[in-house]
């Protein structure tokens, strides 16, 4: 088992992987993170996005033994390298050309440091030509955090996630 966080800004009794935004890091879905102070940080974006609410961090339990039984589609990264930025890339700008991306849910669940939200503007720069796939990952390899999260991505994911607690934070 894992403990995972989910940071947002209400609680609910059952995630939804497609209520997760477009264009995320690893395709649309519902993130979590083993680090709980990262999602504290998302919770109050959250709060900030939706113009109301409070910070709330849910505790789930990842039970990784049950999604080998469950036959689930993973991919795993373990460090920021070409194949984690031309999958973030494509995932990103929605390129279902690319020759790995998760636009149509080929991935159960995905795990993997967080690109950062400053990838936005690097993309914008990519589009225009100013930067290669190589520029970029440089840039991000400079970053002095790293934060891990995991996306499920289907129903049959989302099934082998327990929510255990759910904190208010100030």
């Amino acid at each position: 088992m894992i403990t995972l966080y989910h940071g947002t800004n209400e609680p609910f009794d059952t995630p939804d992987p497609n209520r997760g935004r477009r264009g995320t890091d690893f395709g649309q879905g519902f993130y979590l993170t083993p680090d709980f102070d990262s999602a504290a940080n998302i919770a109050g974006l959250s709060v900030v996005r939706a113009g109301f609410g409070r910070k709330v961090v849910m505790c789930y339990e990842f039970d990784e033994d049950r999604a080998v039984a469950l036959g689930l589609n993973r991919r795993r990264f373990s460090s920021l390298d070409e194949e984690w930025m031309a999958f973030v890339i494509a995932n990103r700008m929605g390129d279902r050309t690319a020759s790995d991306h998760n636009i149509d849910r080929l991935y159960d669940v995905v795990d993997g440091l967080v690109a950062d939200d400053k990838i936005v503007t690097l993309l914008r720069r990519y589009q225009m030509g100013e930067l290669t796939q190589g520029d970029i990952l440089k840039i991000l390899q400079q970053r002095p955090w790293r934060t891990t999260q995991y996306s499920f991505h289907t129903r049959k994911a989302i099934m082998c996630l327990c929510r255990k607690e759910v904190k208010y934070v100030s």
